[in-house]
């Protein structure tokens, strides 16, 4: 016997091949598995072999023979690569797979493109945590857009073509977009494609609700906070309820686009999935009108709202809701005296100057809240600039914040 033969080589190259030729995917998906346990266990069987193409050289298809190669390599020399090596060598294998793939035909592939690509996020996650360089998180975003190009280039019908990964490596697009230094919409673009097909029955339950979930933040980021909120009431409502912890990830999105929409959750709510007591306090400042309060909170915890995507557009999209709030609850004291529909100024800017704290906050500046408020119709009703009145409307001149007629839709 040579004595360099190697048995696991042999073994994993002769699976790998049979396999491919009879186009059985899921045989390569649980062949091809990229665990940092599964990876340790055969990093220890192959450290004697030097070249791993004396193994693969039986292999009917050239592309793949290299695939399985650098897999090999992969498995090999990985554990004892700092991470932004590792992820290097794994670009490379997810490279050489998005070449096996092109050349194939038919859906036979898909479960082992969602093995190659949920590998790759995951180790350009590792990668941006082991040197805070965001790289790592282009590169992967890179191949991932190619490999969804290849995905969506195949005409074939869905029940029976590529486009069957389309919702799973969309969704992984989606989820790296929102970490790269570009803007989202760089690499978003082709993800957002994938959106017409969303409700065909060819795909899982579990494929849809990951897709809604990282578009939901994808909308959230650029915005579109009608649209995050619809997708992000999708992927809650479809998420099972012993995914205790999906839950409570997707509830931290959604209720950021809930209060932007005015739409405040109940404290059982809050307390069903443990949320981070900063919830409630927010809620409660925002309900009660109270802007500094508010924006103390968010300072507070800025490096947690950071890391959730969600610090600026809570710190911008909120000011004005809670300007409105603060008026509400104005209307409501004034109410009960003559002319209660007819505020003065000079309560306003009292108002306003307790919200924010700012106690250096002028008419003119106080005028400009209010012209946006009516602008925005978050409040209908008449300034008058030489009374220094506000005339609110007598039939609900605080609209619910939903029936705002907003650019919050994609």
């Amino acid at each position: 016997m040579n004595v360099d033969y190697n048995g696991v080589a042999s073994a994993f190259t002769n699976s790998a091949q049979e396999s491919f030729m009879f186009s059985n995917g899921e045989a390569l998906a649980k062949l091809f598995v990229f665990s940092d346990q599964t990876i340790e266990i055969i990093s220890n069987k192959l450290q004697d072999v030097s070249d791993f193409s004396q193994y693969t050289i039986i292999m009917s298809n050239a592309t793949f023979e290299q695939f399985t190669a650098t897999c090999l390599q992969y498995a090999r020399d990985s554990p004892a690569m700092a991470d932004d090596e590792r992820h290097k060598l794994l670009c490379r294998v997810t490279e050489l797979y998005i070449a096996v793939q092109a050349g194939s035909h038919g859906d036979w592939l898909v479960p082992m493109m969602r093995s190659v690509a949920l590998a790759l996020c995951q180790s350009a996650q590792r990668a941006y945590m082991a040197t805070g360089d965001a790289g790592a998180y282009t590169q992967a975003a890179s191949l991932l857009l190619r490999l969804l190009i290849d995905v969506l280039s195949d005409s074939s019908p869905v029940e029976s073509s590529k486009k069957l990964g389309s919702l799973f490596v969309a969704a992984l697009l989606l989820r790296i977009s929102l970490r790269t230094s570009a803007a989202p919409g760089a690499y978003a673009s082709k993800a957002l494609e994938v959106k017409r097909m969303w409700n065909l029955p060819v795909f899982s339950p579990r494929d849809r609700t990951s897709y809604s979930y990282w578009l939901g933040r994808y909308y959230l980021v650029c915005y579109y906070v009608e649209s995050a909120r619809s997708q992000l009431e999708y992927a809650f409502s479809s998420c099972p309820e012993w995914h205790y912890h999906n839950k409570r990830a997707i509830l931290r999105h959604l209720l950021v686009a809930n209060m932007i929409r005015g739409r405040l959750p109940r404290a059982k709510l809050l307390d069903k999935y443990e949320m981070e007591s900063v919830y409630a306090h927010l809620t409660h400042h925002f309900r009660k009108g109270n802007l500094a309060g508010f924006q103390r909170v968010l300072a507070d915890n800025v490096e947690f709202f950071r890391s959730q995507g969600n610090y600026l557009i809570l710190l911008e999209r909120t000011e004005i809701l809670i300007y409105r709030n603060a008026l509400l609850r104005l209307s409501r004291i004034h109410a009960n005296s003559e002319g209660g529909h007819i505020i003065p100024y000079r309560y306003i800017l009292v108002a306003f100057r307790l919200s924010s704290q700012n106690l250096d906050m002028d008419v003119l500046e106080m005028e400009s809240i209010l012209s946006s408020l009516i602008a925005q119709k978050f409040v209908l009703g008449f300034l008058f600039h030489h009374q220094q009145l506000v005339n609110l409307s007598k039939k609900q001149p605080f609209p619910p914040i939903m029936a705002a007629d907003l650019a919050t839709h994609a």
